[in-house]
């Protein structure tokens, strides 16, 4: 048995990546705990399975003083349990939980990198401040577990003992069954025709998601005269600006904002396609949702989202703000039903190799 400590930022990350995982340790008789700053309600499953959650105050400013007090918890928790492996992710919660090093020098440590801050393309401030960061902070890891070939390849350069590359935090295909809803009803409730092309777009609304270069290629369409329909689900710092935008091109009907949704595989049903257009990420989980209910994805060719994406077979991967060709490849599967119905098939079967089982049993390996 195997003492081991999680600790992110926040809970939520828990929440939404990391139960399957760390029921899995659990089933293998390891003792699993958490600590982090509990921002929602935490899962009844996990508590259920006898795992403690220790509140730690971390913010996601790397210099806030809280921050140094959520350390000495982590101190002071490490001192009272001994635990022989801590499990980092997001990257406050990664650089403090590193630190534990310095006191615990036995201590394993096991970093996931859902995404370095540095990647090619990247501003040169993300360069200055986060990749020295890593540099000096491999020095306090044991294992690096990556999620895309970029961070993988550049992980590599780092003088850490294990370089992992691992898929993603796993998606489980049994939960994406498109057969559970019925598409026209669920159209139907969100004032869809049954023969309107649907676009999905399943992101939080900020800069980073870049639904800019989504609302300008409809624009671009409309103006040739194809009308598509968009569905964005996801709520943000940007909703309201984005609405205003909307309505001033006059794209209210077909662009529609639906706020954060805890019905992701129903709207994925109503949808004919999938789209994301990012600036950065490391291996979007939600791309996978939408491979795994068969649909074909256009996303920008960034980091992650190429990973995913076979260009030509499972969807279209198209360069960062060109609108245009965005609107291109739109159009394309708009005229070619039967293209979407083969890149569907493509997509679900090239989503197989992140199936959740797979994940996990390849992350219980790295704790051997």
């Amino acid at each position: 048995m195997k003492k081991i400590l999680y600790i992110t930022t926040l809970s939520r990350t828990i929440n939404a990546f990391l139960i399957p995982h760390i029921e899995k340790l659990k089933s293998e008789g390891n003792l699993v705990d958490c600590a982090c700053s509990i921002d929602e309600e935490i899962d009844k499953n996990l508590t259920d399975l006898g795992v403690r959650f220790f509140h730690i105050p971390f913010t996601r400013n790397p210099i806030n003083p809280i921050n140094f007090k959520a350390f000495k918890g982590l101190i002071r928790i490490q001192a009272e349990f001994q635990y022989d492996i801590v499990h980092v992710h997001t990257p406050i919660a990664a650089l403090y939980g590193r630190l534990l090093k310095l006191k615990f020098p036995e201590l394993k440590t096991i970093y996931t990198v859902h995404g370095f801050h540095f990647y090619k393309g990247a501003p040169i401030v993300n360069w200055g401040i986060y990749y020295p960061i890593e540099r000096i902070m491999a020095h306090y890891t044991d294992t690096i577990i990556t999620m895309n070939i970029e961070d993988y390849e550049r992980a590599q350069k780092f003088k850490v003992k294990e370089t992992h590359k691992i898929n993603g935090v796993g998606v489980d295909l049994s939960s994406y069954n498109i057969n559970l809803f019925d598409k026209d009803e669920t159209r139907r409730k969100l004032n869809l025709k049954k023969d309107d092309f649907v676009i999905i777009m399943i992101a939080e609304v900020n800069k980073n998601k870049n639904h800019k270069q989504m609302i300008d290629a409809v624009d671009e369409l409309k103006q040739r005269g194809i009308n598509v329909k968009v569905i964005c689900a996801g709520d943000g710092p940007l909703i309201e600006e984005l609405k205003q935008d909307i309505a001033s091109r006059n794209l209210d009907k077909n662009i529609t904002m639906l706020g954060s949704r805890n019905d992701i595989n129903e709207l994925i049903t109503a949808s004919d396609i999938g789209i994301l257009m990012s600036y950065r990420e490391g291996l979007p989980r939600n791309i996978m949702e939408l491979m795994a209910c068969g649909k074909p994805v256009i996303g920008t060719n960034i980091r992650g989202i190429r990973d995913l994406i076979d260009d030509g077979l499972t969807g279209f991967l198209v360069n960062v703000n060109d609108s245009v060709d965005t609107a291109v490849k739109i159009e394309g599967l708009f005229k070619d039903r039967r293209l979407i119905k083969t890149m569907g098939i493509n997509s679900y079967e090239s989503v197989k190799n992140y199936e959740l089982d797979k994940v996990i049993e390849s992350l219980v390996e790295v704790y051997v």
